[in-house]
């Protein structure tokens, strides 16, 4: 009896995880390995066939290709930056909000609330501060800081871009040290 209870149990279990993996497979997985495959040929995406060339296109791209070296750079220290600011920031946010105070509650769902904000909706905003919002305060202000090009000049750009990431993100890292913080005083 027991057996033929475990071996339905076994059977509805399969029958909740197939359509799930079978899903995953057709979006993620067999992509993914398309991809990989593709990678070692020469194709243009319309003919029928493509042609196997091996490493040709790794090797293209690593030694001739100045874009994806100039953007490969770019990437790497976006991301060193982003992971060593967003961490130092956060860490101190999260100490400071993880006081008793009055307001802490309505501060730890104003930082959060960016991180559930659409990427659409975050690029409009920060769309609307760079173009119009700078050069009000820039007339107000009468600083030129505010009258800079920050998203038409390359280096202001990458900056502007670092600004938008962490303030869109930082309200989960802060989410996330605030949990280990109550975790660590109840052990």
């Amino acid at each position: 009896m027991f057996a033929i209870r475990k071996g339905v149990s076994k059977f509805k279990f399969l029958i909740y995880v197939l359509p799930v993996i079978a899903l995953i497979s057709l979006i993620i997985y067999i992509p993914f390995f398309m991809s990989m495959a593709y990678s070692f040929t020469e194709w243009n995406g319309i003919s029928r066939e493509a042609k196997f060339i091996g490493f040709e296109n790794f090797k293209n791209i690593f030694v001739s290709d100045s874009s994806f070296q100039s953007s490969a750079v770019f990437t790497l220290k976006y991301a060193v930056l982003f992971i060593i600011i967003i961490n130092v920031l956060a860490l101190l946010l999260a100490v400071m909000l993880d006081k008793k105070l009055y307001s802490t509650n309505i501060l730890r769902a104003g930082f959060f609330i960016p991180y559930i904000l659409s990427l659409v909706i975050v690029g409009f905003i920060w769309r609307f501060i760079f173009m119009q919002g700078f050069s009000a305060l820039e007339k107000i202000t009468g600083w030129n800081v505010f009258s800079w090009s920050w998203l038409g000049d390359v280096k202001l750009a990458f900056w502007s871009i670092l600004i938008v990431s962490i303030w869109q993100s930082i309200g989960l890292y802060i989410v996330i040290y605030i949990g280990g913080f109550n975790q660590y005083r109840m052990n």
